[in-house]
């Protein structure tokens, strides 16, 4: 099947897709003062990643559960199966390229890293052929004719592969007009599953090329911002198959309308996770949500609720902060009580494991779970992520 010419189709200066170009580029340079804690910070984008990577997993049939991936992320058990593995495959390549990114904010996504993103992605998978999400050539190009099932497009044959990403590197690459990025990243995306280079693994692939190019185009995530791009495109698989099938015409039309897709997709989703950098945003819309599921459950008491909302509040305590709850107790009852809270992963000792001050744990014990339970209730999660049937456009 011949290849539509690769190229940036300029949209109208009215239309949708300039206004959502203007908001992410100041959603980009807006400066981050964020009021939540790093450590609580940190921990909610551990949360996102793992939420990121089930994501991009599922849209290619992998159907394990968010209760699944909760219990084995606090079991530490995520290369117990290969459907966990493929999962903390895509977390481990997503932490991969911030390191990269952070250590080189410019750096080209050239081939070699391409390559690494699919040997990142397939590690110690089983091949198709044996019905793994593996692939028997990590990194290099698929020297065989394949078909997608389910989908009218016929990707190029193999002779092409290396020209046709050839041509897709130095596109991505191109020195053009940073208003021009988001555009790009649009049609890189796009034409990388158009293009569907490697055997197996290019859905997975193609969404960590997005997250690269977000990077390299200014979306930092260091102590600032988390990034979610897959949440665009699993929030609504069958309109995330069906605006990829309507760009292989290759007409602007075609291809604009895929762009007004991915764009909106991520300024909303963008514009949402934001709000969570704010320290009282994240504790009347999650935590305390999350802490009264706890209570509710019998996870915990009337009076360790009390104890978490104020801990959470204030995100950082000290002992008075249970002294206040616990007035009767001595000093050495109150210290093992505290040592209760630790031991059940409540709470984590700030900033190191001997300290005597505290912060709540959302990561490595029950309430995870609930976190979970309530991002989804607040709207941060796609919808049917715990259902198995999945309307899909195979790697």
């Amino acid at each position: 099947m011949s290849s539509y010419p690769l190229r940036i189709p300029f949209p109208d200066f009215n239309s949708q897709i300039v206004e959502d170009i203007v908001e992410l580029e100041k959603l980009k340079a807006r400066r981050f003062d964020g009021s939540t804690h790093p450590v609580l910070f940190f921990a909610i984008k551990k949360v996102f990643h793992l939420l990121e990577s089930l994501g991009s997993a599922r849209i290619e049939g992998n159907r394990t559960t968010i209760d699944e991936l909760v219990e084995a992320s606090i079991t530490q058990q995520m290369s117990s199966t290969e459907s966990l593995r493929e999962i903390a495959n895509i977390e481990d390549a997503m932490s991969f390229l911030e390191h990269e990114f952070e250590r080189n904010p410019d750096r080209p996504i050239d081939r070699p890293l391409l390559s690494e993103l699919h040997r990142l992605v397939v590690k110690n998978l089983r091949s198709p052929l044996d019905g793994g999400e593996g692939d028997e050539s990590p990194g290099n190009y698929r020297i065989l004719q394949v078909m997608i099932r389910g989908s009218r497009h016929h990707p190029p044959p193999s002779t092409q592969i290396e020209s046709l990403m050839d041509e897709l590197v130095n596109f991505i690459n191109e020195g053009q007009e940073v208003r021009m990025d988001l555009l790009r990243i649009a049609i890189a995306h796009h034409r990388f599953v158009y293009i569907h280079p490697f055997r197996n693994g290019n859905g997975r692939t193609v969404r960590l090329l997005t997250y690269a190019m977000l990077l390299r185009a200014g979306f930092r995530v260091g102590n600032g911002r988390i990034l979610n791009p897959t949440a665009v495109f699993c929030r609504d698989r069958d309109a995330y198959m069906n605006a990829l099938s309507i760009a292989d015409a290759g007409d602007d039309t075609s291809l604009l309308a895929w762009c007004g897709f991915m764009l909106s997709g991520l300024r909303t989703e963008i514009s949402k996770i934001d709000t969570l950098l704010d320290a009282k945003h994240l504790y009347s819309l999650i935590l305390v949500p999350t802490i009264k599921l706890a209570l509710q459950r019998e996870i915990i008491s009337g009076t360790e609720a009390e104890v978490l909302k104020q801990v959470a509040e204030e995100q950082i305590v000290d002992v008075s902060a249970f002294r206040t709850f616990y007035p009767k107790l001595s000093p050495s009852s109150l210290s093992q009580t505290i040592s209760r809270y630790k031991k059940r992963r409540l709470i984590s000792p700030y900033p190191h494991d001997k300290a005597r001050r505290y912060i709540i744990d959302v990561l490595h014990g029950p309430l995870l779970r609930l976190l979970m339970e309530s991002l989804d209730a607040a709207g941060f999660l796609p919808d049917n992520h715990n259902h198995p049937d999945i309307t899909e456009r195979p790697e």
